[in-house]
């Protein structure tokens, strides 16, 4: 288990190797005899397979992989102060919990269950889509104020903590649970690893979905984000007769997010197949996949009233939050404020073009970033006005660029030229495996402004 504490990137390997380098860590820890046997004794305590607790155990320890460390490690070691809490946490549920007896012919069935609401946006995606249900359940993890709610016909709320303490999943069980703790403790410290941080999640997620699906019924259950799967969640639906979980594709299968997915179901923007070989090199599991274009994209444009308070744009520029991919290698870095220059140059030597750079709303600010187009007519848009979201732009837009923005590909089935742009071809954290996107990547300054060219040449043909 010393491996895994001394584990560091290399950052001189591009992206795509430190990510796999990740994946190798995580998985050689997780297979280590000690992990093996905790697996299996808390797989005896909770009915599970020790294979569904092992999937989720890799999902945990990769999260704590810190990449915004000036070196990259495993945040794992021995913790005090964590583990006097987990230990706390383990004894609430042992020392307080509750039967709760619901028979099969007295759970609630539902038609659809929605999961991995984190904020009200996700419930308006959903809501045409639920609509054509009589009836669906949505999971939080917040209480939602009543007015902030959906206005949903035939919908339930629960948060997804609601009466935790309530649960027979252990019962009878309360002995083992203890040993298992306290050899959960006596491992933490043999090895000097935070295990107890890695093994009460998956107890919590054990006791809540098998709660919440002991109490509702339904068939069919969807989510969105890849990064959102859960084997837990998997495990007890199917357990209580769930027979699909689709999850939805909202984002591009960038490495660092992309890890130990475990997918019924995918649903993906259009018929391509490296998405799903990706994520199984990543360490995934997908059962099957299907295509439906974007749902997010669907709803943010169903009301156009406002579209014209916003000028024509001859080139939009899709923003990203720099996120741990910025740190998964020296190169990625430098080819993504490359191709910003790129676009300070086109600025400067094509004035009159009218350029917007579109931040999502939640962009804190980049100073490298501010300084490159600092010097340019390049006007940068965070908030827009009220009522406008950024898929309102795309459809004033000629030329739609990003860096590894999904709303490019949202933006071709618009039909927009929309182009990715990765100097070099270097940006493998976002494309790697991702081979059919290979047509829309500009590699270069030249190429880029090749098409910009053709594009004002198009302009004066339409002026004349």
């Amino acid at each position: 288990m010393k491996d895994i504490k001394e584990f560091r990137l290399d950052l001189n390997l591009n992206s795509s190797k430190n990510i796999l380098r990740v994946k190798e860590a995580v998985d050689k820890f997780s297979n280590q005899k000690p992990m093996v046997n905790l697996n299996i004794e808390l797989s005896k305590v909770l009915g599970i397979s020790d294979i569904v607790i092992l999937k989720k155990a890799k999902q945990i320890i990769y999260k704590t992989f810190n990449y915004r460390k000036k070196n990259p490690k495993f945040e794992i070691n021995f913790n005090l102060f964590d583990s006097i809490k987990y230990f706390l946490f383990f004894f609430i549920f042992i020392l307080f919990r509750k039967n709760i007896n619901v028979k099969n012919e007295e759970r609630i069935k539902i038609d659809i269950i929605l999961d991995n609401v984190e904020k009200i946006y996700v419930v308006e995606k959903f809501q045409k889509f639920l609509s054509f249900f009589n009836s669906s359940l949505i999971i939080t993890d917040k209480k939602l104020s009543s007015e902030k709610k959906a206005n949903l016909k035939n919908s339930s709320y629960i948060n997804e903590h609601f009466s935790f303490i309530s649960n027979n999943l252990l019962k009878g069980k309360r002995l083992s649970l203890i040993k298992f703790v306290f050899n959960l403790i006596f491992t933490s410290l043999k090895y000097k690893v935070n295990l107890l941080r890695i093994y009460f999640p998956i107890f919590y997620t054990s006791l809540k979905y098998h709660k919440i699906f002991n109490i509702y019924e339904s068939k069919f259950l969807i989510f969105d984000r890849i990064y959102h799967t859960c084997p837990m969640r998997n495990y007890f639906f199917k357990k209580y007769g769930g027979k699909k979980i689709f999850c939805l594709q909202s984002h591009l299968a960038e490495g660092t997010i992309s890890l130990f997915s475990d997918i019924d179901t995918l649903v993906t923007f259009g018929k391509e197949k490296d998405t799903r070989k990706k994520l199984r090199l990543l360490g995934g599991k997908i059962n099957e996949t299907f295509c439906s274009g974007s749902m997010r994209m669907e709803h943010s444009l169903e009301n156009l009233d406002d579209v014209d308070k916003i000028d024509d744009i001859d080139i939009l520029i899709i923003g990203l939050n720099p996120y741990f991919w910025l740190n998964t290698s020296n190169k990625i870095p430098k080819i993504y404020y490359e191709q910003m220059k790129w676009l300070a140059e086109i600025s400067k030597k094509y004035p009159k073009l009218k350029i917007i750079y579109k931040h999502h709303t939640t962009f804190k600010g980049d100073p490298i970033e501010k300084k490159i187009f600092e010097p340019t007519t390049i006007k940068t848009i965070i908030h827009p006005e009220k009522k406008l979201n950024s898929y309102h732009f795309l459809i004033k837009s000629k030329l739609i660029v990003s860096f590894g923005s999904t709303m490019i590909l949202e933006a071709l089935s618009l039909g927009k030229h929309c182009y990715f742009l990765d100097p070099n071809l270097e940006n493998c954290a976002f494309f790697n495996e991702l081979d059919y996107l290979r047509n829309i990547r500009i590699e270069s300054f030249e190429k880029l402004e090749k098409i910009i060219s053709e594009l004002l040449n198009e302009k004066n043909n339409q002026s004349n």
